[in-house]
């Protein structure tokens, strides 16, 4: 249950602030807001700390655990991360977010126990600890509702965590003070940013500012909501989406741009989640039933550009087989963008297979949702498909190792060889979590592919991936 008092008081302060004061609406201000925000409730004394300076990454970074990565990386230094070693996580697109807030004298012990305990529970995770002390520091991404009603039982049974939590961000839902969001490739807490900024203005505008409050924000968000996400057939659509563009610009001082599916849904499932959370009967499970219709929309998703990847995969499949291979990417660039099927092959009664399937619809959706050009899509298709890079030639070289060592080399190649000619992964081992590594790099069309083009088979992939014997 979120504090709804604290989050009307807050309103108000800001109202007040922009009432006294000549401060113009722009990306400044949203970062002031966006900044308040996540201090709310934490200790005066904790926010000058500097978590990696006085040496609590470093240390977070030496603890050895046999199932989660713990590292800083040079590109987000103001970050310590830990991802679980299966990396089923790191995988996902959609997550369930767990703001777990801890003041500064519990937040380096309490750290270490919370990821012992995922890491000791198998759980798949993606966390994160910002290097300052705020209501959202400490970040966990989990995948499931199993694992996170885990997580949230250790935590309401481990009395030194219980005794380090600050108040959680009140614009979230929160369970026992751990706030819970879903927001995909965007952030809960910048959009709640961005709409006090828009109601703020509104006020402004109006001469209206001391009638701020909780209510008024949340039916502010709700008629947005309405105008701008349920009715996709309103023929002044393009002038409400541009309007969209422009007000959600202060996040990232430019633009939204509205062309890309997926960060309009990810905008209009968090709207949504904002509204529904500030109910009083708004629990757990409406969370957790929140997150899994977004799932469904994910999956939905995947299963879309997974299928034009693998219908593109047999299309290049057979051009070079039948020797066309110098011309498949021009060919294919041409049919995504005129839809006209003589530019793909006969071969193999192609041309009726892809004209008999969701090929084109697949790949117009693909485009949008990624926003790429159909030589964009095409060029990055084959550089990924025809260059085996490190992470596969490395785990090609861990595959042939350990099966040599397991099951002898010709056992080795012969599961290899059903597991190319097939693609089915029941050949390949379970061990070391195999089948889903392959599954995850796309491994066997990425082979096949990389097979047809050079000519080489696979006897001398085997022989390039095996050690140099002395």
């Amino acid at each position: 249950m979120s504090d709804h008092r604290q989050a009307d008081r807050f309103i108000k302060s800001l109202a007040k602030e922009l009432n006294n004061k000549k401060i113009d609406i722009d990306h400044s201000l949203f970062n002031y807001i966006y900044h308040r925000l996540l201090l709310l409730s934490v200790p005066t004394k904790d926010r000058n700390h500097n978590l990696s300076e006085e040496g609590l990454f470093k240390n977070w970074c030496k603890v050895k655990r046999e199932r989660t990565n713990s590292f800083v990386t040079p590109s987000w230094t103001y970050c310590c991360q830990f991802v679980s070693k299966d990396n089923k996580a790191l995988r996902k697109d959609n997550h369930l977010k767990v703001y777990i807030p801890l003041d500064f004298d519990h937040i380096e012990k309490g750290v270490n126990e919370i990821i012992d305990f995922l890491d000791e529970n198998h759980i798949s995770h993606l966390s994160r600890v910002g290097q300052r002390i705020s209501n959202n520091s400490v970040l966990i991404h989990l995948i499931n509702e199993e694992d996170l009603n885990k997580l949230l039982t250790f935590i309401k049974e481990n009395s030194y965590l219980q005794e380090g939590l600050i108040k959680p961000n009140p614009f979230l839902y929160n369970e026992g003070n751990i706030a819970l969001t879903v927001d995909g490739n965007i952030s809960y807490n910048q959009t709640v940013a961005n709409y006090l900024l828009l109601y703020l203005k509104k006020l402004r505008e109006h001469n209206a500012l001391e009638e701020a409050s909780l209510k008024g924000f949340y039916r502010f968000v709700i008629n947005y909501y309405a105008l701008t996400f349920v009715d996709e057939r309103n023929p002044e659509r393009p002038f409400v989406l541009n309007n969209f563009s422009r007000d959600f610009s202060y996040v990232d001082n430019k633009p939204i741009d509205v062309s890309d599916d997926s960060v309009l849904s990810d905008y209009q499932e968090v709207t949504k989640l904002i509204m529904e959370s500030q109910a009083k009967d708004f629990k757990l499970a409406n969370f957790v039933k929140h997150f899994n219709g977004v799932n469904e929309v994910k999956k939905d998703e995947e299963v879309i550009v997974e299928r034009a990847n693998n219908m593109l995969t047999t299309i290049v499949e057979r051009m070079i087989e039948k020797g066309d291979s110098n011309y498949s990417t021009w060919n294919i660039i041409k049919y995504i963008e005129t839809g006209e099927p003589i530019y793909l092959t006969k071969f193999g009664d192609t041309r009726n297979m892809v004209a008999n399937s969701s090929f084109y619809d697949d790949i117009m959706y693909t485009l949008r949702l990624k926003r790429l050009s159909a030589q964009e899509y095409v060029t990055q298709f084959y550089n990924k498909m025809f260059v085996l890079d490190d992470e596969v030639i490395e785990l090609l070289k861990e595959y042939i190792a350990y099966g040599e060592f397991k099951y002898g080399l010709d056992d080795t190649r012969e599961y290899l060889g059903e597991y190319l000619a097939t693609l089915n992964d029941a050949y390949i081992t379970r061990d070391s979590n195999f089948r889903e590594r392959f599954k995850a790099v796309n491994l066997g069309n990425r082979l096949r592919l990389y097979m047809k083009a050079t000519g080489y088979n696979l006897d001398t992939v085997i022989d390039n991936c095996r050690p140099i014997r002395i």
